[in-house]
């Protein structure tokens, strides 16, 4: 369903932060600009958000490539917000639309994407995602992709191109904004040092999850390299080790039917531990 809100107000503005928003897509699906706990930040905690030059370009050149599109396409176009009739969480603000004939566009302006869809004949990944949120929230039937750019001769230049509708990459997303909002949606007071806290958390552990991975990576060269012989050099030790057989309790007692008596059973404890989401 259509809402009554005009684009960029302050209304529109505080509108967003409860919603799902298409412009966010590419966030949560890990391929945007913003890391998932920075978009948590942005969402439910009021932090700022910041307008690259694209983004200012974009709003500048919008309504000329919209023009554009309108007599290519023979399309109506004009900037609309909806929100989903299946869900209202999900929201999207489009830069083009037409009632009639049920189509969108998604308009963007930067030299990078601009060579990115020459090359490729589609949009990068973080705007395919926010066009298939747009084809979920509104239901439409068609999707114009435009990305702008100022060529050597300071003429504003167009690629466009038709994108389809994909139902399992709209799967993929509502299943990515649930996992979003379980895992970053407070259950309780938030201040400060809490923001402090989970922000660096989420930093470190992702700096150090691909640290592993790359640690990882030079293990398995060092022990191809070695060729399946132990060697000793230059503060690298590859080495074999043999483990011996183990047996599986649980298992066993499963099949068997076997109850360990209670003597047996050590004492539970409690804990508390800390889980980053990924």
């Amino acid at each position: 369903m259509q809402v009554s809100l005009k684009q960029n107000s302050p209304e529109w503005l505080e509108y967003r932060k409860s919603k799902f928003n298409a412009s966010e897509a590419g966030d949560v699906m890990g391929v945007g600009f913003n890391k998932p706990y920075r978009l948590a930040e942005i969402k439910y905690a009021d932090a700022q958000t910041f307008q690259n030059e694209a983004m200012r370009l974009g709003h500048e050149y919008e309504p000329a490539i919209r023009e554009y599109l309108k007599a290519k396409f023979h399309l109506d176009l004009l900037p609309v917000v909806w929100c989903s009739d299946d869900d209202e969480r999900f929201s999207a603000s489009l830069d083009g639309y037409d009632l009639m004939e049920n189509a969108f566009c998604e308009i963007k302006f930067s030299d990078k994407e601009f060579a990115y869809l020459k090359e490729h004949g589609r949009p990068s990944d973080k705007y395919f995602f926010q066009i298939q949120h747009q084809y979920y929230v509104t239901g439409a039937k068609r999707c114009i992709f435009a990305v702008g750019r100022i060529d050597e001769d300071f003429e504003l230049e167009i690629e466009c191109i038709e994108v389809a509708r994909d139902e399992k990459a709209i799967k993929e997303l509502i299943k990515a904004w649930n996992k979003f909002e379980a895992e970053y949606k407070p259950s309780g007071a938030l201040d400060d040092e809490w923001l402090e806290i989970s922000g660096k958390l989420s930093e470190l552990s992702a700096q150090s999850k691909a640290i592993e991975r790359e640690i990882n990576e030079l293990k398995e060269r060092a022990i191809a390299k070695a060729g399946g012989v132990e060697i000793k050099a230059y503060g690298l030790t590859i080495f074999k080790t043999e483990r011996k057989p183990s047996y599986d309790y649980k298992a066993f007692c499963e099949h068997s039917g076997a109850k360990i008596p209670d003597e047996y059973i050590k004492a539970g404890s409690v804990s508390w531990s800390v889980r980053v989401a990924s």
